[in-house]
Order: structure tokens, then C-alpha cells, then sequence
């Protein structure tokens, strides 16, 4: 009868543990909001052609946003080169994988690669959705999902080639 104790003891002990997730789990999950700001050279202009896109993703609060999660805001920094024209905007961006390092606030950093991308022309925006994996870093082996907003450009700026930069909001999540 003792070892039968002991065996449903050992069975009830077991089955709490697999169940309850674990503070590491609950933990990885991140999402951030904030804002994004892309300069392009040369300035975009109505046609695709080869331009340099700097991009500043700035999450929680200095990027006028928040964050949950383990973090209160992060930043990433990156540079593209890519055919890029004004009045095909975005669709650079679903030819390429996107790979980004965030540098959280109080250290760590998770670099995300980003293969898929979608972009959608909606409500006078230009939302761009892309998705992925955390290769590295802080949640590791993790999904992530990025989305941009910009607003869409003004045609007459896109013909006259002088679209030199862009702001739009940024969210990121990290499951």
C-alpha cells in the first residue's frame, strides 16, 4: 500500500510540474509597441531602384510606446539594400529575409529572422507584417510577429522623387 502512496504521489508531483508553466515560459512573452522611422538613399522615387533603407525601431517609451514582458523597451538598428520605388512601396520587402538584433533595456538582446513578409495597402496605410523566429538571444526559438504603419506617400512627392524618409508606428511580439 506505501509503494502505491509513493507511486501516486510521485504521479500527482509529475503531472504539476508538466502542467504548470514555468516562470522562464511566461516570462517570453513580449510584446512592444513603438515606432519606426526609415531613411532612404537616394530618396524614393516612383520606380524600383537599388536604395540603402536605414531603419530605427525604437519600442516602449522611446518610441512613444509600451512594452509587457520582461522588458520596458528595446531598440534595433538596421540597414537594408533593396529596389525600392515609391509607388511600389513595400514590396521590396516581401522579396528579402529580414534579420534584426533588439537590444532590451537592462541588457540581452534577441536577433529575430523575419522570412515572410506581407504588405497591405489599407485605410490610407501601408502595413507591413512580417514573421519569424528568434534565432538568438532572449527567446530563443520563439515566434515573432512585427508589424509596420506608415501612412501611404503622397503621389506628387513620389513623382518628384523626394521621399528621403518615413515614420510610421511598430509593434513586435515575441511568443
Amino acid at each position: 500500500m506505501a509503494r502505491i502512496a509513493r507511486l501516486v504521489s510521485a504521479l500527482v508531483l509529475t503531472t504539476a510540474v508538466v502542467a504548470a508553466p514555468s516562470a522562464a515560459q511566461a516570462d517570453d512573452l513580449i510584446v512592444c509597441t513603438g515606432s519606426v522611422t526609415v531613411h532612404y538613399s537616394p530618396p524614393l522615387g516612383p520606380l524600383p531602384q537599388q536604395t540603402t533603407q536605414q531603419v530605427a525601431e525604437r519600442l516602449g517609451s522611446t518610441g512613444g510606446g509600451a512594452c509587457t514582458g520582461p522588458f520596458t523597451g528595446g531598440a534595433a538598428d538596421t540597414t537594408f539594400v533593396q529596389q525600392v520605388g515609391c509607388l511600389a512601396q513595400g514590396l521590396g520587402d516581401t522579396l528579402v529575409e529580414n534579420v534584426v538584433t533588439y537590444h532590451w533595456n537592462g541588457g540581452g538582446t534577441s536577433t529575430i529572422t523575419y522570412p515572410v513578409t506581407t504588405v497591405v495597402h489599407a485605410a490610407n496605410q501601408l502595413i507591413v507584417t512580417s514573421t519569424g523566429t528568434v534565432t538568438d538571444g532572449y527567446a530563443e526559438g520563439a515566434l515573432s510577429e512585427r508589424v509596420a504603419a506608415y501612412p501611404d506617400l503622397d503621389v506628387l512627392s513620389c513623382l518628384g522623387s523626394s521621399v528621403a524618409q518615413q515614420t510610421g508606428t511598430l509593434t513586435v511580439t515575441i511568443t
